[in-house]
């Protein structure tokens, strides 16, 4: 299972993930590390939820249209849902004609993707683009994040609470840490150790896209410990007021 989001701050977007993955196997789903998270090229970001298998044929099919290159347009966008489509719908053909045969009755649940691009575009505006598994899609920006995986519902009860847009991308890192930390550590199933964080911004000569690196993950655990014992110090000293007269 995985949790995997986007935020769209001020001055770029951060994606974060969990990274365990579960993979299928004769005698049954097997839990394994994966990342969730891959850069398309100099501007772009891919994550998805869903099965390993078609994550990884979104992830093919989204690095050959070329149309990602330059900006988002409905043409280019039009063509990435068609792609998409054409391999979910033979994986969902493939997925009932075998299990109908067994148990036309008890059809297990076919395997999806559900994806996230993240683009900066070359005018500087920002891009969450959503692709549900059916390809139905949404543009989420202005909403601010994106969420999917087995932990979304958290993620959004979470982040719902923040004004991300006016967060700069540093302060997006440490939001972006802070909600998949805390979807593993209370339990959403299936979600795991280690967390992944990329961020795309606009620098001086260009654009910095980049994975966080070990180091800069260990820095940040210890900037959200000290942010965890900031906020238990702070609900400590709250005055709560009385509605009795």
């Amino acid at each position: 299972m995985t949790l995997v989001i986007a935020l769209n701050c001020k001055d770029g977007i951060v994606m974060a993930s969990d990274g365990q993955a579960t993979a299928g196997s004769s005698g049954g789903p097997v839990r394994i590390k994966g990342e969730k998270i891959f850069k398309i090229n100099d501007s772009t970001l891919f994550g998805a939820s869903g099965s390993v298998g078609n994550i990884q044929r979104s992830l093919e099919i989204i690095r050959t249209i070329k149309g990602l290159e330059g900006d988002c347009n409905s043409a280019m966008m039009d063509n990435v849902k068609q792609q998409l489509f054409l391999i979910y719908h033979a994986d969902l053909q493939r997925h009932v004609t075998f299990y109908k045969a067994l148990n036309p009755n008890q059809i297990p649940p076919p395997p999806i993707a559900d994806v996230i691009i993240a683009k900066l575009q070359e005018n500087g505006e920002q891009i969450i683009w959503h692709i549900a598994p059916d390809c139905s899609d949404e543009l989420l920006q202005d909403l601010g994040y994106a969420c999917t995986g087995s932990g979304d519902i958290f993620a959004h009860t979470l982040l719902k609470s923040y004004e991300i847009k006016n967060i700069d991308v540093e302060r997006g890192k440490l939001l972006a840490y802070n909600t998949i930390k805390l979807g593993i550590e209370i339990g959403a199933y299936g979600l795991g150790e280690p967390i992944y964080i990329w961020f795309i911004k606009n620098i001086e000569n260009g654009i910095e896209i980049k994975k966080l690196s070990d180091e800069e993950m260990m820095a940040l655990k210890d900037t959200w410990l000290s942010w965890k014992e900031a906020e238990r110090e702070i609900f400590g000293k709250i005055q709560i007021k009385s509605s009795e007269k």
